[in-house]
């Protein structure tokens, strides 16, 4: 069983304030299923927009030849394809990473976007 809090933050408009982030929104739930979490976590990436990555994530995209044998990226830049290949392995490591959590462990997930950024907790039960 798992333990996910989903929060999202944004910066506050009041220069004065003793926090800089305040909480808009939370969504947390329970479930025993890792690929629920991570197709989750995916879709607030999708949602943030293209090539958007979870701190500590940078590397799907850096080194996308190594995670996707066989596929080469256009000259011009990545395609939709290389997104939905790195998406897939950000995925695949999520729902990896989501399998190993023990009881009490927790893995966090943190998207930093330009007005604030997300916060993605996964806690094994």
């Amino acid at each position: 069983m798992y333990a996910v809090s989903i929060g999202k933050f944004t910066k506050t408009k009041k220069p004065k304030s003793k926090k800089v982030y305040r909480c808009v929104k939370r969504t947390k739930y329970t479930t025993d299923d890792p690929s629920r979490i991570a197709e989750d976590a995916i879709s607030t990436l999708r949602d943030a927009g293209t090539g958007m990555r979870f701190s500590g994530m940078e590397e799907f995209g850096e080194a996308h030849d190594f995670w996707n044998d066989g596929h080469e990226c256009p000259d011009d830049g990545p395609s939709d394809e290389c997104e939905r290949l790195e998406l897939e392995t950000c995925r695949d490591w999520i729902e990896k990473r989501v399998r190993e959590l023990r009881k009490g462990e927790s893995e966090s997930l943190h998207l930093v976007l330009q007005d604030g950024f997300t916060e993605f907790i996964i806690t094994g039960r």
